[in-house]
């Protein structure tokens, strides 16, 4: 069996990170305000809306036209890559576990990066655990050598979805949790007591343009379908097409659904198999790799495109089938178009103040070389989280299991009539967890122009 011992470094194109906004993007009066409230105020803001409204797209325009300092950073390392950023726990050196105050210490040998800092950026924010955000807080007051102010007196945004997935809390932390926490989510922080914060909620839908499927991703969200809806919804159940369906990926709850359809059907192809190793350099965890390290692939296999194109044959979530492959190349077809893929570099950033520059910059620690593919025969609800597809099955297997996950596997479509259900959507699939109606409580709505 052919594989190539490790990818050659010519083979890969440069990590200029793309920033490039959609084709059609227009900058929306709702827009403009989030980016005048980000830019021209001090205020300490979450920036939040419904899947499709474009919360990734704003913080893309911020980037390019910010005058301020500031860093972008994830709570999980596949996040921190896909945003460009730094993991928490990588900037502040927190170790991997629940954060306490004798845990949060001055970071040496970081220049004026503290200093220096306008604005820290959280974003899937909705991921971030209370711990972390006071940790946070109490970083920066300490590194800054303003405890007296939240945050050491820099602006904080947050970009999320609480409706969306939710903080991962391992089970030796739950005790202590419920110890110190009323819920795990970021607003129970401490923090909170001490400083204001606004929400602006964007609210213009760009995936979805059909209004009824938009009305019912909206009740699933908030568990409030009612019989008309699920109706419809389920109107979609049609478990004969999901064995036929050549050009959908099925969302499922669990990698081990998702990894025993890939597996039985890269298996049924009959063609030679080639293996792509990756070149993993640096400071780059298991973790936070976007593919496979050994990806195993013949003609005939369905794949996942899971990077944009620079040259715009594709976008992150385009899938395609491989017709052609050998120890050096790989060809694609997508749609009526057949294309040769390169294999491209992630790279894995840590911020640094550079006096000279007066700037804040970012030093590449680490690089993960591989083709920009996963198989795609199917993926797990939670990785697709910020794709969007044409098609779609979902295939519930056993139940849901955590909150928003329905919702985030249904809104990653683009219409109803894309989405193939493998057996109904019951109402216990649909699992809301309604302590985060408490957002409101701490977070006055801030209103964006439209």
């Amino acid at each position: 069996m052919p594989k190539n011992d490790e990818l050659s470094r010519s083979h890969f194109l440069k990590n200029d990170f793309d920033l490039a906004l959609p084709d059609d993007f227009e900058l929306s009066p709702e827009f403009k305000s989030g980016f005048d409230a980000i830019e021209g105020t001090s205020k300490n803001l979450y920036i939040t809306g419904e899947a499709g409204t474009g919360k990734t797209t704003l913080l893309k325009y911020f980037r390019q036209h910010t005058r301020k300092k500031h860093v972008v950073l994830a709570p999980t390392g596949i996040a921190a890559i896909n945003s460009h950023g730094q993991t928490i726990h990588s900037f502040f050196r927190f170790p991997p576990k629940f954060i306490q105050r004798d845990h949060v210490r001055k970071v040496w040998n970081a220049g004026h990066i503290f200093d220096s800092l306008d604005l820290l950026i959280v974003d899937e924010a909705s991921m971030m655990r209370a711990d972390l955000m006071d940790g946070i807080d109490q970083a920066l007051r300490i590194n800054r050598n303003h405890s007296l102010k939240p945050f050491g007196g820099v602006q904080i945004v947050l970009f999320g979805d609480l409706f969306q997935l939710p903080p991962i809390v391992d089970r030796d932390m739950r005790e202590l949790y419920e110890q110190k926490y009323k819920t795990p989510y970021f607003f129970s922080a401490k923090v909170f007591k001490d400083v204001n914060f606004h929400r602006i909620n964007l609210r213009k839908i760009y995936r979805q343009k059909d209004q009824a499927f938009r009305d019912v991703l909206n009740k699933i969200r908030k568990r409030s379908a009612a019989l008309q809806e699920m109706e419809l919804l389920n109107s979609r159940v049609d478990p004969g097409a999901c064995e036929s369906a050549h050009d959908c990926i099925t969302l499922t709850p669990t990698n081990a659904v998702a990894n025993a359809i890939n597996e039985a059907r890269l298996e049924k192809l009959k063609t030679e198999e080639f293996v792509y190793n990756a070149v993993v350099k640096g400071e780059f965890d298991e973790k936070s790799y976007p593919t496979e390290t050994r990806l195993r692939l013949r003609k005939g296999a369905r794949v996942l495109m899971i990077r944009n194109d620079k040259e715009k044959r594709w976008v992150n979530g385009s899938i395609g089938e491989i017709v052609d492959l050998d120890e050096d190349s790989i060809e694609v077809r997508i749609g009526e178009e057949t294309h040769a893929v390169e294999a491209v570099t992630w790279e894995k950033i840590r911020y640094r103040y550079d006096d000279d520059q007066d700037a804040i910059v970012e030093d590449v620690i680490g690089s993960f070389g591989q083709y920009p593919i996963k198989l795609a025969w199917a993926i797990t609800i939670h990785k697709s989280q910020g794709l969007t597809f044409d098609k779609l099955i979902i295939d519930l297997d056993h139940g849901a299991f955590t909150h928003g996950q329905v919702y985030v596997a249904l809104s990653r479509c683009r219409s109803l009539e894309g989405i193939i259900l493998k057996r109904p959507v019951r109402h216990r699939d649909i699992i809301f967890d309604d302590r985060i109606q408490q957002i409101g409580d701490f977070f006055p709505e801030l209103k964006a122009k439209r």
